[in-house]
Order: structure tokens, then sequence, then C-alpha cells
């Protein structure tokens, strides 16, 4: 009996500690490496030129660049309950203040694939199809290597 509850008692902590130990693996600077335009795709590298660099600071800011750093953004990011998704929040763009978006709500369309030590790989959820026909769910990945 008592190694059950030893065992119980070691789940609770180790899924509690999880919750943490997500925030922690996201809050890093990542670069781009790779990316797959759908679920079926190939995985495809990423020219360094395009490549996305973002850091994901534990404020719940973040800082991106693109094309050699000459397309910066700042915003928020948030995390869905389960931390399995995520959504962004735009603030600016190159320097200039974008208007804010009276969004009372989050979609969080952005499913978070894998994420360890040093690697992130995130996708974008979406669905296609002809309008009024089937709508067939699929998502775009991109893939990121730990920088710092």
């Amino acid at each position: 009996m008592k190694k059950y509850v030893f065992i119980l008692l070691s789940v609770i902590l180790v899924s509690m500690k999880s919750d943490d130990d997500r925030k922690t693996l996201l809050c890093h600077h990542w670069v781009q490496f790779a990316s797959k335009s759908e679920m079926a795709a190939p995985v495809k590298p990423t020219d360094a030129s395009m490549a996305k660099d973002i850091t994901f600071k534990a404020d719940g800011t973040y800082q991106d660049a693109i094309y050699n750093g000459q397309m910066k953004t700042t915003g928020n990011w948030y995390l869905n309950d389960d931390e399995t998704k995520m959504e962004f929040t735009l603030s600016t763009m190159n320097g200039k203040t974008m208007p804010a978006f009276p969004e009372t709500s989050r979609h969080y369309n952005i499913i978070i694939l894998k994420l360890t030590a040093d690697t992130l790989i995130y996708g974008n959820e979406y669905y296609r199809g002809k309008e009024g026909g089937p709508m067939v769910y699929n998502h775009s990945d991109l893939y990121f290597v730990r920088k710092d």
C-alpha cells in the first residue's frame, strides 16, 4: 500500500513540475532551421536569410526577426491551459506600434509539436477545402534549434 501511495505522490509532483518545465523550456532564444508546408510534405531546410529568429521571455513577451533582421516584431505569447498550443499578439513591427486588436478570446491555433531543451517545433493549424465542401485539417510547421 505504501508503495502505491509513493507512486501516486510521485506522479502528482512530476505533473505539477512539468507545467513550469514547459514554460522554462520555451523561454529561450530559438533559430529556425527548417519548415514543412503541410503535414504530408517533406521537411525542407530554411535558408539562413529567411530563417525566423525568436526569443520567448518569461514575462510573456517575445521578439522575433526574419529576413536577416530586416523585419522585426515584438508582442506577447500565450499558452492554452494544457500548454499544448500557443498564440501570439503583435505589439510592434520594425519599431512602430501596431494598433491593438480588440480580441477578447484566444484561438490558440499554433500547436506545439515538440519542445525539448534544444528543439522547438510548432505548427500553424488550418483547415482547407472548397467553400461549402468538406474541410480537411492540416498544419504547416516551423523547426527551431535553441541558440542560447
